[in-house]
């Protein structure tokens, strides 16, 4: 495997004590607003990352919290930034202002959550998984309900663990929507992610170890231990970006237990992402069973733009295996929406009524 350096040079605009990057890489820290460390070489801060060539990094500049983020001149404001290691780069970046990020604001989640601890599975690291319990399930002892497994568990139902303090509110959404009449309420199972991010939701031996991992031994756990209606009709998977990617493959791997995998703009082009190559896979093998219900969305704004062309790439593979729009596929373009938690949070609604409507 090739790699490439990556020389980073950061000029904060101001005294600060010390200056951190972190981002969706385990070498910066996998999101740990203390990743990768920058020295102070008179007033220009600078650090060097060796990574896969052809890796997609996103980024912030943090001052070691998330109580402040650099805003970088000629990125958008509070947007990640963006570069793609092709081949041993600097990059020089000039910090604009700092933002002050608020303090997560105490929320009352509605329904019930049952933190179930850490889990251990074959191949990859151990993890917190949380159950979401609706309150119809509260309210009605003997009923069985959906279960809808869900990627970045940390981000959707509690702003105190979620990334940047904002969560998914899918426990709201779910609650409104089953109140409207719309939906039939899913137990949500939600399974924290790790350092290995990337690599667990990617097409990779971790991939398919995390996979298995939900198949042989969380499935069976939440069915033995809670309500639930067994069946694949019954039984989703949902997530976005590289959480996206690993639903989709959950459908594709595992079709006898997954019928419906909604992907929120999901990572599914393979030009310059290492083992991002959905729509090519799928394509390339005619005669492997898919046929789950299938969700698919995109914004319009920055990384958005750029994971457009996977999205329509396997909207056309999967229209050629027949698949129709309005029936088992729903396709959206979320016109301005940015590649973060608050623009999932604000259309979830619609894998939610796709999946689970009445």
């Amino acid at each position: 495997m090739t790699t490439s350096t990556i020389n980073f040079a950061v000029n904060a605009g101001q005294p600060c004590p010390a200056l951190w990057i972190t981002g969706n890489h385990k070498n910066i820290g996998n999101w740990d607003p203390e990743g990768l460390p920058l020295h102070n070489d008179n007033g220009v801060w600078k650090s060097s990352l060796e990574v896969p060539t052809g890796t997609r990094l996103e980024f912030k500049i943090t001052d070691g919290t998330w109580e402040k983020e650099a805003i970088v001149e000629r990125f958008p404001a509070k947007e990640n930034i963006l570069v793609v290691a092709n081949q041993d780069m600097d990059v020089q970046l000039s910090v604009a202002h700092w933002h002050q990020n608020p303090p997560a604001m105490p929320d009352h989640i509605q329904g019930q959550v049952d933190y179930l601890g850490h889990m251990s599975g074959s191949g990859i690291r151990d993890r917190e998984v949380i159950v979401w319990l609706p309150t119809a399930y509260l309210a009605s002892p003997r009923k069985k309900f959906p279960v809808l497994y869900m990627h970045d568990g940390q981000n959707l139902v509690d702003p105190n663990t979620a990334f940047l303090h904002s969560d998914w509110r899918i426990d709201e959404t779910i609650e409104r929507l089953a109140a409207e009449g719309r939906i039939t309420p899913p137990i949500i199972v939600g399974l924290y992610n790790t350092e290995d991010r990337l690599e667990e939701y990617a097409d990779t031996e971790s991939g398919r170890n995390y996979l298995r991992f939900i198949k042989q031994q969380v499935k069976p756990l939440i069915d033995a231990n809670y309500r639930t209606l067994k069946s694949k009709k019954h039984t989703a998977v949902m997530g976005s970006s590289m959480g996206g990617l690993i639903s989709f493959l959950a459908a594709w791997y595992h079709p006898e237990i997954f019928g419906q995998a909604a992907c929120l703009s999901p990572m599914f082009w393979g030009k310059k992402m290492v083992n991002v190559k959905a729509w090519q896979m799928v394509e390339a093998n005619p005669k492997q069973p898919l046929n789950a219900r299938i969700y698919m969305d995109n914004g319009t704004k920055e990384l958005e733009r750029s994971l457009m062309p996977g999205c329509v790439h396997m909207l056309r593979v999967l229209e050629d295996r027949g698949y129709q729009q309005g029936k088992n596929l729903m396709w959206f373009k979320d016109e301005g929406a940015w590649h973060n938690e608050a623009a999932w949070a604000a259309r979830v609604w619609k894998p939610l009524e796709f999946m689970f409507g009445k």
